[in-house]
C-alpha cells in the first residue's frame, strides 16, 4: 500500500525540501537490514555514483549549463544535490552553483520557444530551485503556475506527466488533481501518476503489480527513476520486501553504465545523454538511501 504522501503530504513543502535535498549515501544507516542492498551492490553503487558524478562535471559547459538544455541542466543539478557530496567535493559544489545560476537566468529570460514547448522544460529546470531554502531562496510558485497553465495533456509527452504532477503538488496547486490520465505511459510512469494524484488503493495495487512484473531492463532512465520513487513511497511495490526492488533496480542501472561513466547511447545527442545519466544517478541514490 502506498503511503498518503502525494498531494496532501507535499503541502508541507519546507519539510519535503529539506528531506529530499538531504538524501545521501549516509541515509542507509537508518534502514533496517531487510531494506539494505547487499554489501557488494552497495560498494559497486557508490563507486559507480562517483564515476557518474565525475562524468557530469566533465560534461558541464563553460556557461554553467549542460549542452544549453534547461531540462538536462535541471536534472544534472538535481543529481548533484541528491548526492549530498557537494560539501566535501569542491568541484561538485561549484558545478551546482553554476548550474543553479544558469537555470535562474534561463527561467527569467523570455522563452524563445512557444509556451507549450517551454512549459515542460521549465517544470524540470525548476526542480532543484524548488528545493532550495534559507537566505536568497526565491518563490517560484508563480512561474510554476504559469508553466502549468500552458500544459496540454493531449500534447504532453507521457514521460513528462509525473514531473508536471510533482511540480503542481510541491506548489500546492490544484492542477495536480486534474492532470491524471489513466493508461498512459510506461508502467513506472503510470504508477507514479497514480500515487501523485492519490488514486484509489485498488487502482494503485494493480499498477504496482504491473510495474513489478514489467521488464525493467526495457525502461528508460526516467522509468528507473519513477520505479525508485515508487519503491520508496509504496512499501508493497516488491512482494518480497524493500530490499528486493533496490537490488533488482540497482543491478540494472549498473549494467547500463558506459565506460566513460555516463548512461545513454553513443549516438544520442549530448543533452539526451546528460538527461539519462542524471536520472540514472538519481535512481542509484534512491536505491542507496
Amino acid at each position: 500500500m502506498c503511503k498518503k504522501r502525494p498531494i496532501r503530504f507535499f503541502r508541507h513543502q519546507r519539510l519535503i525540501f529539506a528531506v529530499f535535498t538531504a538524501l545521501s549515501l549516509m541515509a542507509c544507516l537508518s534502514l533496517s537490514a531487510d531494506d539494505r542492498l547487499g554489501a557488494s551492490l552497495r560498494l559497486e553503487g557508490r563507486m559507480a555514483l562517483r564515476r557518474g558524478l565525475q562524468t557530469l562535471l566533465a560534461w558541464q559547459d563553460h556557461d554553467g549549463s549542460w549542452d544549453g538544455s534547461a531540462a538536462a541542466t535541471g536534472q544534472a543539478v538535481m543529481a548533484i544535490m541528491m548526492s549530498g557530496l557537494a560539501s566535501e567535493w569542491p568541484e561538485l559544489q561549484t558545478a551546482q552553483q553554476r548550474g543553479n545560476a544558469w537555470l535562474e537566468a534561463w527561467l527569467h529570460t523570455d522563452p524563445k520557444q512557444t509556451p507549450a514547448d517551454w512549459a515542460p522544460s521549465a517544470l524540470v529546470a525548476v526542480r532543484p530551485l524548488l528545493r532550495q531554502s534559507g537566505p536568497g531562496s526565491r518563490d517560484w510558485s508563480k512561474l510554476v503556475e504559469m508553466a502549468l497553465s500552458h500544459i496540454s495533456l493531449n500534447q504532453a509527452e507521457q514521460s513528462d506527466v509525473p514531473w508536471i504532477l510533482e511540480a503542481a503538488a510541491l506548489n500546492n496547486l490544484p492542477h495536480a488533481e486534474t492532470l491524471h490520465r489513466p493508461g498512459a505511459g510506461s508502467p513506472a510512469c503510470r504508477l507514479a501518476t497514480a500515487w501523485l494524484t492519490e488514486r484509489p488503493e485498488s487502482e494503485q495495487a494493480l499498477l504496482r503489480a504491473a510495474a513489478w512484473e514489467s521488464n525493467w531492463k526495457q525502461e528508460s532512465p526516467v522509468g528507473w527513476y519513477w520505479l525508485a520513487r515508487s519503491g520508496r513511497v509504496c512499501k508493497a511495490l516488491a512482494p518480497s520486501g524493500q530490499g528486493a526492488w533496490r537490488e533488482r533496480l540497482m543491478a540494472i542501472v549498473l549494467s547500463h553504465q558506459r565506460g566513460d561513466g555516463g548512461w545513454g547511447e553513443a549516438k544520442d545527442k549530448p543533452a539526451k545523454r546528460v538527461l539519462d545519466s542524471a536520472l540514472a544517478l538519481q535512481t542509484m541514490m534512491l536505491c542507496l538511501a
